[in-house]
């Protein structure tokens, strides 16, 4: 009986060599083999945010989407071309894209639209980009900038 403990040892110890010896190579194999099993056995999960972007920057591109879109309608092209240039920041780099997206609504404080309504959907537009970027700056511990 020793002798087959001996033997079981030994061979698990040859056996533990050559998988050292072949190195990453293995590890490489029997994570493509677990990922495959896992693949096939997955839930479904939510669709992500575009580009891997984190939700509350996620929200504040549709909102300045939304509000690009009303400024458009009212020939505000200047300000369209500013609100996209800070989304495209934010896309690429969150703590520029903040600041930018920020600099862009301290320009929006003088606009004024002719129809009441519009003024509304306007200011609360703002409202809730202003509070994503809030939130997100707060979330990435930014500093504000004065």
């Amino acid at each position: 009986m020793l002798e087959v403990g001996v033997g079981l040892l030994a061979g698990l110890l040859l056996l533990v060599g050559f998988l050292i010896m072949a190195g990453p190579a293995v590890s490489r194999a029997f994570r493509l083999v677990l990922r495959r099993r896992a693949f096939r056995f997955s839930r479904r999960r939510a669709p992500a945010s575009p580009a891997g972007l984190h939700p509350t920057t996620g929200k504040a591109l549709a909102v300045a989407g939304r509000l690009a879109t009303l400024l458009k309608e009212h020939g505000m092209d200047r300000h369209v071309t500013a609100l996209r240039h800070a989304s495209g920041r934010l896309e690429l780099n969150e703590a520029d894209g903040i600041y930018a997206m920020q600099e862009v609504l301290r320009r929006f404080r003088s606009v004024r639209l002719a129809d009441g309504d519009d003024q509304e959907i306007f200011d609360g537009l703002v409202g809730q980009l202003r509070k994503a970027l809030d939130d997100r700056a707060e979330q990435l511990e930014l500093l504000p900038r004065s």
